[in-house]
């Protein structure tokens, strides 16, 4: 490694953007914490064991895209992490979770920002007792998610070396269309959102059926495999978004994730790959390669949404089908 890029990388303050609104939140995960704070991944159930409401784990929903979020492993904090989408309906995500996998609950992605260090005692000297995490005898609640003392929040930040800035623009990203990841169509999303949810939908299917392309059935690294919809998030019903298990999987990035999102290839009902709409030269050559393919991705579970995709590629073929000709024109005889 260049030992000048080493050096100015050492060199560079590491900030973090603290802008007008925003809150922070004081996550307790002593035992997930190696698995949930990388994934970005916060999950809560809905319920307790005898059907009652936890306020520790209700704290969830009031989450908003910007928080941050400081996490607690005993016994210190050790990650930084920013609130990446809205809180939604969701099942215990495969990584850091030990609830059953048809749990219902409340689920919210981060964008883990920094790993940092700051001791129980630092803890203690700087938050107030009696709210959020501590209780009035300056001990842990037993609990999940709190609300923290935006003072005492800043403290804590700058203890671990932050610099704070107050630039609006430092860590923000473009907005874009609502209708590709976790949310209702209202809310107002960033490209960091999209990152975020890709990385948990591709971390989901990586640990469910490995490193491999569904389509070809090639096995890739990560970075080469994407986690593509079956069924587009936009076309989903609610009940639909929650089932991420299941209405997407893992393409390659050699083509195959196009190929199936543009209705190139389909996936039949007994789980095997057939050619969609026709493709020119060398696109051709691809699909052939793998139509008669059995989908990794298909069972019983997810045939319900290739049968979607299947249905509305096949439709727009059959309106491609029905239009008029385009016909020579002929000079009128003399």
């Amino acid at each position: 490694m260049n030992e000048d890029m080493t050096s100015s990388s050492q060199e560079k303050p590491m900030k973090v953007s603290v802008f007008p609104g925003m809150n922070f939140w004081w996550a307790i995960q002593s035992d997930n914490f190696p698995d949930a704070f990388p994934d970005g991944t916060l999950w809560a159930p809905l319920r307790g064991s005898s059907g009652q409401r936890v306020a520790s784990w209700d704290g969830l929903h009031n989450v908003r895209p910007g928080d941050l979020v400081l996490h607690y492993s005993r016994p210190a904090i050790r990650g930084i992490s920013r609130v990446a989408t809205l809180p939604a309906p969701g099942f215990p995500p495969p990584r850091g979770y030990k609830e059953p996998a048809d749990t219902e609950g409340t689920l919210v992605l981060t964008d883990p920002v920094y790993e940092v260090h700051i001791p129980w005692k630092d803890v203690l000297d700087i938050l107030p007792p009696g709210q959020g995490p501590l209780t009035a005898i300056r001990t842990l609640n037993r609990g999940y998610f709190y609300n923290l003392d935006s003072e005492g929040a800043l403290q804590l930040l700058q203890q671990a070396g932050l610099g704070i800035t107050d630039d609006p623009d430092e860590g923000r990203h473009e907005a874009v269309s609502a209708d590709q990841y976790f949310g209702g169509p209202s809310d107002r999303w960033t490209l960091g959102a999209v990152r975020t949810e890709q990385r948990f939908l591709r971390n989901q299917q990586l640990q469910l059926r490995g490193s491999f392309c569904s389509l070809c059935g090639h096995s890739f690294p990560e970075e080469l495999l994407v986690a593509a919809h079956i069924k587009p998030r936009s076309a989903c019903s609610e009940k639909e978004r929650m089932d991420t298990r299941n209405v997407s999987m893992l393409a390659c990035l050699f083509g195959c994730d196009a190929l199936f999102e543009l209705g190139y290839v389909v996936v039949a009902e007994s789980g095997v790959i057939e050619a969609g709409k026709p493709g020119p030269g060398q696109v051709g050559d691809r699909i052939e390669g793998l139509v008669g393919r059995k989908c990794r991705a298909h069972d019983e579970r997810s045939r319900g949404y290739f049968a979607w995709h299947r249905k509305t590629h096949s439709g727009k073929l059959i309106k491609q089908s029905q239009r008029t000709p385009d016909l020579p024109q002929h000079p009128s005889p003399s």
